[in-house]
């Protein structure tokens, strides 16, 4: 039986020999990423607790399948770190206002992707208390880097399908010679395995074109056998709205969008962009309530003012994302970081010299942790004016074979590079600390014992957590108390409570229509 898929319809049809099925989708399902990657895109992952509470609710009465939430170790690391906020407090904010749209929160095989050397009772820990406080529904990992469906998924799938969640694989693509079609397709097979309730295409570099994605999906559709895949795509490369409109017309499941400001430039297509090329498509889709939309965008807007935060806008093309490959999730912490080492002038030569990265150690896929490796070695290198002066541990890991093998690109390394990398004085070190990780990832371990070693037997789950993930509690002292933000359309009683707090506001006037108020104070 050959199955086809085109766009337009939502019925089955049989030719005359009734062996032939012809699947045709009329609706396509909106992904709302705003919290998570719009403003991990766009903002630098500058989103606070009070932020959060002004306009979180409106997003939940829109009508998205899911809402991704960014509830995970290094969420809470920036979170602690540079914003002084407590992410427990931000985990339960956001399971108490999104009650009607299912959430959507990553699982990692660790608690923090760029480290190792977590025991497996310590992230189910972790997972089983985040997935908890936010009523989350369902996660998703990536597929293939870093040997997840060799070393991680037999144990991390049985794990999120006993806590009750639905499993979303996803699919990372980055073009190169290795990346074909049927590299993907065979990738699929292999993932179907885990029986998996849907699939996502993800596109962290926006290095998909509308060309591409036309024997690229349908590729991965044929060995899906009709399991939902959602798009999710960047907009680096100026393509973004033509790949999401090619995705549609061959039956994309579900989009991944942002509202704006977060959505456009390194960061997702727009919701109402995606939404007028569905209706120009003929394709209904799953938002109920454009009036929310407008509202969660007049409030950012007014947030991102005050905060100083850049807008999202389309991108002129740059055909050098397809050489430095630097995904949309990372751009942005890439420039703040350039501009806290005083070298922010210097992004374009840091850019080039990823380029040179990537090529030496033999084309990596670029996406977490291997793109954050390879721009941190990149800001040494231009920084410190020699290529390789200070090599990063994270360098000889990559060589070591820790972040992966073939698709982290170790096989086509330069091999003059690899001996450099191996050779170095750090280099034993870093083996023998990667082998006993790997013991201790290996091991179930004991969350008990683990908090009785930090004399927190009687702590609260919160506490007890982030002090592990904080290596302690120095940073987690200095969190303060939630920022309040006002953004037009809370209670007047809350607005005399605020101007009450200011003494030197004696009396305010208000007037609408025939209505007068008149405050004082002494």
């Amino acid at each position: 039986m050959h199955i086809y898929y085109v766009s337009g319809y939502d019925e089955k049809v049989s030719d005359e020999k009734g062996d032939r099925v012809m699947t045709e989708k009329k609706k396509v399902n909106f992904f709302d990423t705003t919290i998570r990657d719009g403003v991990q895109s766009l903002w630098a992952m500058k989103m606070t607790y009070g932020m959060l509470d002004s306009f979180v609710g409106e997003i939940d009465k829109v009508g998205y399948s899911y809402i991704d939430l960014p509830v995970n170790a290094i969420n809470a690391k920036m979170s602690i770190r540079f914003m002084k906020d407590d992410p427990w407090k931000i985990a339960h904010l956001l399971g108490r206002k999104i009650t009607k749209t299912k959430k959507f929160v990553f699982v990692l095989d660790r608690l923090d992707l760029l480290e190792m050397g977590e025991p497996r009772s310590i992230v189910k820990f972790y997972y089983d208390l985040a997935f908890r406080v936010t009523g989350a529904h369902r996660t998703a990992m990536m597929a293939n880097t870093r040997n997840e469906l060799d070393r991680y998924f037999p144990w991390v799938v049985p794990m999120v399908r006993d806590m009750g969640l639905e499993f979303q694989p996803m699919i990372c693509y980055y073009p190169s010679p290795r990346n074909t079609d049927e590299y993907y397709a065979d990738l699929t097979k292999r993932i179907m395995k885990y029986e998996p309730d849907a699939l996502w295409l993800k596109d962290a570099g926006g290095l998909l074109s509308a060309e591409r994605i036309k024997t690229l999906l349908p590729a991965i559709q044929k060995e899906a056998k009709g399991v939902p895949i959602d798009l999710h795509s960047h907009g680096m490369s100026t393509n973004q709205g033509r790949t999401v409109v090619e995705a549609m017309k061959l039956g994309v499941d579900g989009v991944h969008t942002c509202i704006p400001p977060l959505a456009s430039g390194s960061s997702h297509v727009s919701i109402y962009n995606a939404m007028h090329n569905a209706k120009v498509l003929g394709l209904e889709h799953n938002i109920t309530n454009v009036e929310a939309i407008e509202e969660t965008e007049r409030r950012l807007r007014i947030l991102g003012k005050l905060e100083g935060l850049p807008e999202g806008v389309p991108l002129e093309y740059d055909h050098g994302v397809y050489t430095h490959q630097v995904p949309g999730g990372v751009i942005s912490n890439l420039r703040e970081q350039l501009t806290q080492l005083g070298i922010g002038d210097k992004l374009d030569e840091v850019l080039d010299e990823v380029i040179r990265i990537r090529a030496d150690l033999g084309d990596p896929i670029m996406i977490t942790p291997a793109s954050q490796f390879v721009v941190s070695q990149a800001a040494v290198n231009v920084s410190t004016g020699e290529r390789y002066k200070e090599v990063l541990d994270c360098m000889i890991e990559t060589a070591l074979g820790v972040w992966g093998w073939e698709d982290a690109g170790v096989p086509w390394m330069d091999q003059n590079i690899k001996d450099r990398f191996l050779s170095h004085t750090n280099a034993k070190r870093i083996k023998e600390t990667y082998e006993k990780n790997l013991e201790t990832e290996a091991d179930e371990g004991s969350v008990d014992k683990i908090r009785a070693s930090y004399g927190m037997t009687d702590a609260s789950d919160e506490d007890f957590i982030m002090y592990h993930i904080m290596k302690g509690d120095t940073e987690i002292k200095q969190i303060q108390p939630p920022q309040s933000y006002y953004t037009g359309k809370e209670p007047l009683v809350l607005l005399l409570k605020e101007l009450g707090k200011d003494h030197d506001i004696s009396r305010l006037q208000l007037q609408k229509g025939k209505s007068f108020f008149d405050f004082r104070q002494k």
